[in-house]
């Protein structure tokens, strides 16, 4: 009975939900950190290749994201200076504007991408 049940617990481990992980990473309490506990736990053998198998889709949804958002803001800013009149922007848009410019003067000094120094950055507690 015992092997029937690590069968069948190997055949779902196997097909784990990357969205599930994914989501997981996305939370700033877990991170991969935590993630790599838990994969540890349930399987040590296979931890890294599933971790490796995480990191490499979390890359490259975030190298889709950054491609659409960069090529979109190069559209709004070409639409926006062509307007005849400038709008005046509220206290809360330059607010996130300077955080947007203070954020991009960080990944420009530290080369690395926003979702590396998301990453790297410690966790947030539980509580």
């Amino acid at each position: 009975m015992a092997e029937r049940m690590m069968s069948e617990f190997k055949k779902y481990w196997d097909e784990y939900s990357l969205v599930l992980a994914l989501g997981a990473v996305l939370d700033p309490r877990m991170k991969l950190s935590r993630l790599a506990y838990c994969y540890s736990k349930l399987d040590a053998s296979t931890c890294e290749r599933k971790l490796q198998d995480v990191k490499s889709k979390l890359y490259m949804l975030f190298d889709q994201y950054s491609s659409k958002s960069t090529s979109s803001g190069v559209h709004r800013t070409i639409q926006d200076q062509s307007s005849s009149m400038p709008l005046q922007k509220s206290l809360s848009d330059r607010v996130f504007d300077e955080l947007k410019v203070h954020h991009q003067q960080l990944v420009t000094e530290t080369g690395k991408s926003q979702l590396d120094i998301y990453l790297d950055e410690s966790n947030l507690d539980f509580r």
